[in-house]
């Protein structure tokens, strides 16, 4: 049905048809423009898969009436011909005004939207849980993804998705889906056989190769395009960029969110999800309050970095940006590296991160960030973090902590963590292989803590935020709290990881695991049971503690 608005691309003016209609010329040219006019329909539907709405219709198909117009020109026989020529110009002026124009006037429409769904705190968030805070960086969670399509019996079929940080019954991953190289191996009937994925908290875990397979996904073609799926069976919405959900048993869903476009097609508000089983095809729709729990991502990063932009941006209007820029805010920019980022909270719900400083590109300070909930899009600012260092400038400490080894910073995340804003920094070398994680608190960039080992990384910060800050009133007063054991080892264990050894051994009579590093303490790779030893350490209540101090008998 939709194919009859090819009869738009005809000559619409009578007097040129009362002047042409008996040339063979005239009538094959209109037979071309009507063919000319489906095609163009066959493209903007089945290969953008714009929705079948009166709005789309005009915002997409109104340049190209125009040049249909604008053709009637040659027609010069006939006296009237410039009628259709002047309105496909009238029509060409429209649609350059939709584009570059109308948006710049719905500046505090596009304001006012997201000031709707807004929140700014006077305080900060209650510290995470340190257990789940992401210290592996995406670019590494990649590197040993990749390791495990050698494994698939045709792993040239194939190549990873997007990699995307997800909850998965109570512990964060780096999820990535399989998808085909190209056409060629799409057309080999070997169905997707799964997705890789690879603990976000723990560095030492190995990726997992989940197999599961998986015909309908968005590098298949035809009707297995996953998206292509949606938009047959449902025209009319507005539909969003897809993300890949494994449930808690790792069964593999993809999510497509759809939604409304307001002040004609500027302001997009999600309204739900369809949930595509990618091995049925089965389609199901969700609106927002009726969402699974184990879903994390409904807002896609693009809509959220739109979102935060106009609530930085246009405060005071569109004319505010151009000359006096008051109260104006703006995402950090980071060279190679997302805008929006997500992350967990206490909750462990997940949140597009955000920080935001003065529209100064050599600016190194934070007015504040935004927590865009990627469940049901609300936006909290939290204003409290003016002053502190913006990622950028976190970058540029952890960086130069290891200067010598040209380490590369993945991509950093502001947590509060016992009790501070603190920087969660990732360096990489060029490989990408993990080297160390650095935490550099926002307040202060001398106080950090670096390590490869994450219990030793954060009982490290710790100590330095209670030794460093203690002026603070808002560290805690019990926050480092170290303590002295004197006893007989009585059970050890090594384990050596790029170049160094890692000693764990416990004490008579006391049920914690003692750890540390042949690179902090060299004479450690000499520890045996029977041993005493004197081990100072940070007094917390997980089992595995890190050792800050250690004499052994006989290498004092």
């Amino acid at each position: 049905m939709i194919y009859l608005l090819s009869l738009l691309a005809l000559t619409l003016n009578p007097i040129v048809w009362k002047a042409y209609y008996r040339s063979k010329v005239f009538l094959y040219t209109q037979l071309l423009r009507v063919i000319l006019g489906a095609i163009i329909i066959f493209i903007l539907t089945y290969f953008q898969l714009i929705d079948y709405s009166v709005q789309a219709a005009i915002k997409f198909s109104l340049f190209y009436l125009a040049l249909f117009f604008l053709a009637d020109i040659i027609y010069r026989k006939a006296k009237g011909f410039y009628y259709t020529s002047f309105l496909g110009i009238a029509m060409l002026v429209a649609s350059a005004y939709f584009q570059f124009v109308y948006p710049l006037t719905i500046a505090n429409d596009k304001y006012d939207f997201v000031a709707a769904k807004a929140t700014v705190a006077k305080e900060q968030e209650e510290s995470t849980d340190e257990q789940h805070i992401a210290v592996v960086p995406e670019k590494y969670a990649r590197y040993r993804s990749e390791k495990k399509l050698g494994e698939l019996s045709h792993a040239s079929y194939y190549d990873l998705g997007e990699s995307t940080l997800q909850k998965i019954d109570d512990h964060l991953y780096w999820v990535t889906p399989i998808e085909y190289t190209g056409f060629f191996k799409w057309m080999k009937d070997v169905p997707v056989p799964g997705f890789v994925k690879m603990s976000a908290e723990d560095e030492n875990k190995d990726a997992v190769l989940v197999k599961s397979e998986m015909t309908y996904v968005p590098s298949a073609y035809f009707n297995e395009d996953l998206k292509r799926l949606v938009r047959k069976k449902h025209k009319d919405s507005v539909l969003l960029e897809a993300s890949f959900e494994p449930d808690d048993n790792d069964k593999p869903y993809y999510v497509v969110p759809y939604g409304d476009y307001n002040k004609f097609r500027e302001i997009v508000d999600v309204k739900g999800i369809y949930i595509i089983d990618p091995e049925s095809g089965e389609i199901k729709d969700y609106k927002m309050n009726e969402i699974p729990a184990f879903i994390d991502h409904v807002i896609p990063t693009s809509v959220a970095e739109d979102w935060n932009e106009w609530y930085g941006k246009y405060v005071h209007g569109f004319w505010n940006t151009i000359f006096s820029k008051e109260d104006i805010k703006v995402p950090t920019e980071r060279e190679d590296i997302d805008e929006v980022n997500g992350v967990f909270n206490k909750d462990l719900a997940l949140n597009w991160f955000t920080d935001f400083t003065r529209p100064k590109s050599d600016s190194g300070s934070m007015v504040g960030y935004s927590l865009i909930n990627a469940r049901d899009g609300k936006l909290t600012f939290y204003e409290n973090a003016n002053g502190s260092l913006n990622g950028k400038s976190a970058i540029n400490v952890a960086e130069k902590t290891f200067r010598a080894e040209k380490y590369e910073a993945g991509t950093p995340i502001l947590y509060t963590i016992y009790g501070q804003f603190t920087w969660v920094v990732p360096l990489m070398d060029s490989n990408n292989v993990l080297r160390q994680i650095v935490l550099v608190n926002a307040k202060d960039e001398k106080v950090y803590s670096y390590s490869n080992e994450k219990s030793k990384l954060f009982n490290d910060y710790k100590y330095a935020i209670a030794t460093l800050l203690k002026d603070d009133n808002t560290v805690p007063t019990d926050l480092a709290d170290m303590k002295e054991l004197q006893g007989t080892i009585s059970n050890v264990y090594k384990s050596e990881k790029e170049g160094s050894t890692v000693v764990r051994f416990m004490v008579d009579k006391d049920k914690r695991i003692f750890q540390v590093s042949s690179n902090d303490f060299p004479y450690s790779i000499f520890l045996e049971k029977g041993m005493n030893v004197s081990v100072q350490y940070m007094d917390t209540e997980e089992v595995v503690v890190s050792v800050q101090e250690l004499v052994m008998a006989g290498f004092e």
